[in-house]
């Protein structure tokens, strides 16, 4: 956040001084998989780049087991290249890492990580600047329980040369993959026709640190008035031909020009609602005015493109970068639950130079903000009741809380400390840093509630009819292992059933739009198990797979 630098580098000083005191916990046993990673010389530093080597080892006894540090490594066992990642966040000793499992030296190799969709490239998120915890993994729940893509993950304690460094995210990197971002793979030779039309990946980001011909360049204005830029995110700079890069910024001046224009149309007469997934921007706006997250839409933020053939349509996300949110920080406001984010009107917003405007175009047009409302009274019934969000909350932290309490014991300068750019007054516990946010999301909701423009009455979009505007039924996370959330109508009986047919677990679906099946007590084998949905004599089955 380089916009503040003076307040920035005065809590950077701050906690770089405190950190010289943080002792290390020596970990024995976690209900939580144990990453172990040593590093060739065991490097002081991990630079930030290049990767150096490493190897990692995964102790992943199985849902409900314990696993001891002297257990054997049952999960991966294998030659990993390792780098630090972020940006202020790297002057803290709890870093962030960027992981590539190696066959050999530099040669990397796809693997299934924890039960995750198999690939080379992972992140160790440190969730350094977050004192609950739980904000970035909670996101990226109901992200996926609204029904968009975001990067799967798994709680882990970490061990790094010998020295435990906290409670961590182990999490998929945002990549272009049939298990990640869904879109069609691109070659040298797709340049024509179909082929052409993607998939493709933009990224919208800091500018400082980005070469030129990284950048595609907007006909349209940033809101900081500058030319608004695209970052090449897939196909990299590297390799996009020429007539893909004419395909896609003509693809995006054509959305802009619709947009930005006075009836939503372009000289072609196509509404920009034409180019676009409307769920995904409706949902990317819900999850990040939820959230207040400062640095959402301008900063880490993504949008794709789907091949023709596969629908075409323009998609925002996935959702990323979620650590200042829930009203942690001052940044843009965000400790204020009231006002929106995407006007960046409020306090200290910055890097406008990067936030494009078509948020805001959209937020004027009737026809889109009557999708919102009824995207938003939707997963208010369900995901995003206040209920289902505190569930959420106190099973995570029942749950983790052995873990937390190790990670504070090695970085206990984080509590009652401002280290980042923090409200008053600072919680001095973890129970406070958590009964905060709590209070902070009622606040939040009920002022979204009251100003969420639109009326779901005139969606044109969906044309959800009222019995029927709850959620459609919703499993994750699939795959599971600790625990599976199925959300959908309330009063819906709900069985879980093996593949020979023998009943495992009932339960039912009550009025918080939820219910939670807790794996881990049931110990059961990994495999693929069928869940029975029984509403008022209708029933679906859904395909829930436990690892």
């Amino acid at each position: 956040m380089h916009f503040f630098p003076k307040q920035i580098i005065a809590f950077l000083l701050l906690a770089f001084v405190l950190q010289q005191n943080a002792k290390a916990q020596i970990l024995t046993e976690s209900m939580l998989p144990i990453v172990v990673i040593e590093t060739e010389d065991e490097e002081d530093e991990i630079p930030d780049e290049p990767k150096i080597l490493g190897f990692m080892g995964i102790i992943d006894n199985g849902p409900g087991e314990m696993n001891s540090i002297d257990d054997p490594f049952t999960d991966y066992d294998g030659m990993i290249g390792i780098e630090t990642r972020g940006n202020s966040t790297m002057l803290f000793d709890k870093k962030t890492y960027t992981v590539e499992t190696w066959e050999t030296e530099e040669v990397d190799i796809s693997v299934p990580l924890l039960g995750m969709g198999s690939e080379e490239d992972w992140i160790l998120h440190a969730m350094v600047i977050d004192k609950s915890l739980l904000r970035i993994p909670m996101t990226f729940d109901f992200a996926r329980a609204m029904g968009q893509y975001a990067a799967n993950y798994r709680f882990v304690e970490l061990v790094l040369n010998g020295e435990y460094m906290g409670l961590y995210i182990l999490t998929e990197k945002i990549k272009r993959d049939n298990d990640r971002v869904d879109i069609a793979k691109m070659n040298e030779f797709d340049i024509v026709g179909d082929e052409v039309t993607g998939g493709y990946i933009l990224r919208i980001d800091w500018l400082w640190d980005t070469d030129e011909e990284d950048l595609m360049v907007s006909e349209y204005p940033s809101m900081g008035l500058d030319e608004m830029h695209y970052q090449y995110y897939y196909p990299k700079t590297e390799n996009i031909q020429p007539e893909q890069q004419a395909y896609i910024k003509g693809f995006m001046d054509d959305f802009e020009d619709a947009v930005f224009s006075d009836d939503y149309k372009n000289e072609e007469g196509f509404r920009y609602t034409d180019y676009i997934d409307e769920d995904a921007f409706a949902d990317f706006i819900i999850l990040n005015e939820l959230s207040k997250n400062s640095d959402g839409y301008k900063l880490s933020s993504y949008i794709h493109k789907e091949r023709d053939s596969d629908g075409g349509e323009l998609r925002a996300g996935p959702i990323w970068d979620f650590d200042q949110t829930y009203g942690m920080s001052y940044v843009c406001s965000c400790q204020i639950p009231e006002g929106w984010t995407y006007l960046q009107e409020q306090e200290w917003c910055g890097d406008l130079e990067s936030m494009p405007l078509w948020w805001e175009a959209m937020m004027e047009d009737e026809l889109f903000v009557n999708h919102l409302a009824c995207r938003w009274e939707t997963f208010r019934e369900g995901v995003l009741h206040q209920d289902s969000i505190f569930a959420w909350i106190d099973h995570h932290v029942e749950w983790l809380q052995p873990a937390i309490d190790r990670n504070f014991e090695v970085w206990d300068y984080f509590l009652g400390e401002n280290i980042w750019i923090q409200p008053e007054p600072i919680p001095e516990t973890h129970a406070e840093e958590v009964q905060y946010m709590k209070d902070w999301i009622i606040e939040r909701l009920a002022w979204l509630d009251e100003n969420m423009p639109g009326n779901c009455e005139e969606d044109v979009f969906s044309n959800i009819a009222d019995e029927n505007r709850l959620p459609t039924y919703k499993v994750y996370p699939n795959p599971a292992s600790e625990i599976a959330y199925v959300y959908g109508p309330n009063n819906t009986e709900v069985a879980l059933f093996d593949l020979t047919g023998a009943l495992l677990y009932e339960g039912c679906i009550d009025e918080q739009y939820f219910t939670s099946i807790p794996l881990a007590q049931l110990q059961l084998s990994a495999g693929q198990y069928i869940l029975h949905l029984n509403k008022d004599g209708e029933s679906i089955t859904k395909s829930l797979v436990i690892q």
